[in-house]
């Protein structure tokens, strides 16, 4: 036994699977029984080790360890299957599952003595001291599926997830238990399988069970809640479409074996997705990751996508083979509807990202089939429905805010938009130079084409609630629907309300508002993307230095007026309100920090290196030129 457990320790991890494989079948029962709970904590990483990090080892970067891996855990012919199935043949093999590895909900009942369906295919349900008692199979299933939601401390999973070692076994065990569109493996036909369950229990039920519990279950309650990362959602989606496949693809063989398995999967899988999205969709927090979840949703309400031997959308031609989907899973298509139309009302709705995931949205639900078979639905059945369409509330909400912002936005852009004749050209050229040295990547683009986005979800929901678009509420303000974007405060200060911070964040209210003034030192706000934190910092502690030797100089160029000030004024920053107290100004350093300068600077040297020209001169004729600019443009505009 103890070089069983060295084997455990060996590296790489390819000769560890070799020397396995050649171990493992030469155990007797008993002595495989007390290996499997080490064996596994080894694999998935519970026994203090970084485990066989099944969440980054990439097929590309780690080839070797990778094969070795999936071939020993496959599950038709790896080498820990077959042991698995000789522990299957042993009444007394059974395995411990503690009670607070499983979701929430599911520990709350079984404290209260009520055990849940599923639990029943397991060998005992002991209470008293908190653990399921399990066959091998389903012993590992549990281990697989926890790993997602609990994984060891120091688990990162990378960004190419559709390429790591763990996704690739959940899509191997998914197409081997539950093949879309061939015969489902019958191993309830063996004695030695499941014996502890009704013989038309087979093991891809109990596999997608548990898939159902320890994934879709992940609900939390009062007094545990539950908080998933955006890469446990994406896999889970992974679930959601494959699931999809495997009920909705006819199968090749047909039989009362196949179509009841199908049946309950169909039932348990759409009442688990729906309660898991419901829950979902109240808690998760109005951050980005809401994409995930999102698209997840929209995978789930649209199984004619994964389903036909050439996926499509829903036509009129189709749309009879999905009526009893649809009217199944209606609260799918407006309760979930309508939490997300609210919480667009609720988040940056002028963001990119956000504008997007409200087109997709809007683009599925306004194709006519589904359109009108949903509001048919709803008109008939008012039973936990959320009339969504019938009221149309949020919907409203929603549009009266769009409708807002479009205003605001196409305020910003006319505003952005340079006058014609000379001062526009004097000022567009020393704007152009200054601009690029000392101010933030231009957003201009960026706001036309979300201002087009809104516009076009304006006209999608007008469309699809029968809204006019002459209705009052439509052409209202935002600060007229949703209150003032600030208040006067005593001192006769601007504050910003909720709904102006919010605008304000999102950069919409940046040239309505300029009188409002940050309560912060803006020389210490946050480090933005597009900055070097390191010279950020570093660049703070020079300015500090500095503004203290020529603290005269700053207040004469802040209080100066004309061309000079036009191009130091970018250099000086107030962070307090008497700029006669010591360190009311400051040298603004930060702007050099910014990786656009940083990438102008660089090229300037790169080119003055090939062309043989000293750059400290090129600077010099750089800096001549925006004061001439400036000067210039001081003249235009006085005249």
């Amino acid at each position: 036994m103890d070089s069983a457990l060295a084997i455990l320790k060996q590296e790489p991890l390819s000769v560890r699977c070799q020397s396995l494989t050649e171990l493992l079948p030469t155990f007797p029962i008993r002595q495989l029984h007390m290996y499997l709970p080490q064996l596994l904590s080894n694999i998935f990483g519970y026994d203090s080790t970084p485990g066989w990090r099944l969440s980054s080892l990439h097929s590309n970067f780690h080839p070797t360890d990778f094969k070795a891996i999936r071939a020993f855990l496959k599950p038709n012919g790896g080498c820990l299957f077959k042991a698995l199935q000789c522990l299957e043949s042993d009444n007394s093999s059974h395995f411990l599952f503690p009670f607070n590895a499983l979701p929430p909900n599911s520990v709350a009942l079984l404290n209260e003595r009520a055990v849940p369906a599923l639990y029943r295919m397991f060998v005992k349900v002991d209470i008293d001291s908190k653990e399921l008692s399990m066959t091998a199979y389903h012993y590992y299933f549990m281990y697989f599926t926890y790993f997602l939601i609990h994984p060891p401390p120091g688990v990162v999973w990378p960004a190419s997830l559709a390429e790591v070692l763990y996704t690739q076994l959940v899509e191997d065990y998914l197409h081997y238990f539950l093949p879309p569109g061939n015969s489902i493996p019958n191993f309830s036909a063996a004695p030695q399988i499941n014996r502890f369950v009704p013989n038309t229990y087979s093991l891809s039920q109990a596999f997608a069970e548990i898939l159902f519990e320890m994934w879709l279950n992940q609900r939390g309650n009062d007094t545990n809640k539950v908080v998933l990362s955006i890469d446990q959602v994406r896999i889970i989606r992974m679930l959601v479409k494959h699931t999809h496949r495997f009920v909705y693809t006819p199968h090749l063989v047909k039989d009362r074996y196949t179509e009841d398995i199908t049946n309950y999967i169909s039932s348990s899988f759409q009442s688990n997705t729906f309660q898991f999205l419901n829950y979902h969709f109240t808690t998760w927090p109005l951050i980005s990751s809401f994409r995930g979840l999102l698209e997840t949703w929209l995978s789930y309400i649209q199984p004619w996508r994964y389903t036909s031997i050439v996926p499509g959308p829903l036509t009129d031609s189709n749309i009879s083979e999905w009526q009893n989907f649809v009217r199944d899973n209606l609260p799918a298509y407006c309760n979930l509807l309508d939490r997300c139309l609210r919480r667009m009302s609720h988040s940056l709705i002028c963001s990119g990202k956000n504008v997007t995931l409200l087109s997709r949205v809007l683009k599925i639900y306004s194709a006519p089939p589904l359109l009108r078979l949903i509001c048919e639905l709803e008109r008939g059945n008012t039973h936990n429905i959320v009339n969504v369409f019938t009221e149309g509330d949020a919907a409203q909400e929603l549009l009266d805010k769009l409708s807002g912002e479009i205003m605001h936005l196409e305020k910003q852009l006319s505003k952005n938009t340079p006058s014609s004749g000379q001062n526009s050209a004097a000022s567009g050229l020393f704007g152009w130079i200054s601009e690029g040295l000392w101010s933030q990547p231009d957003q201009q683009d960026a706001q036309q084409k979300t201002l087009d986005a809104l516009r076009s979800s304006v006209s999608q929901l007008q469309t699809m609630f029968y809204i006019s678009p002459n209705t009052e509420t439509t052409c209202m303000s935002t600060s007229e629907k949703f209150g003032p974007d600030y208040t006067i405060d005593a001192l006769h200060r601007r504050r910003l309300t909720p709904q102006g911070r919010q605008r304000m964040i999102a950069g919409t209210l940046k040239r309505d508002v300029k009188d409002v003034t940050a309560e912060c030192n803006p020389a210490l706000r946050p480090i933005c993307s597009y900055e070097n934190p390191h010279l950020v910092r570093y660049l703070y502690k020079l300015s500090l230095s500095l503004s203290r030797k020529v603290s005269k100089q700053l207040r004469m160029v802040h209080g100066s007026k004309g061309p000079i000030q036009s191009v130091l004024k970018p250099l000086v920053v107030q962070v307090k309100e008497d700029i006669s107290e010591d360190g009311a100004l400051l040298l603004n350093l930060r702007p050099v920090a910014s990786y656009r300068f940083i990438f102008y600077s660089a090229l300037i040297f790169f080119l003055s290196y090939l062309s043989g020209i000293n750059p400290l001169l090129i600077f010099t004729y750089l800096g001549l030129g925006i004061a001439a600019c400036a000067f210039a443009s001081s003249i235009v505009t006085s005249s």
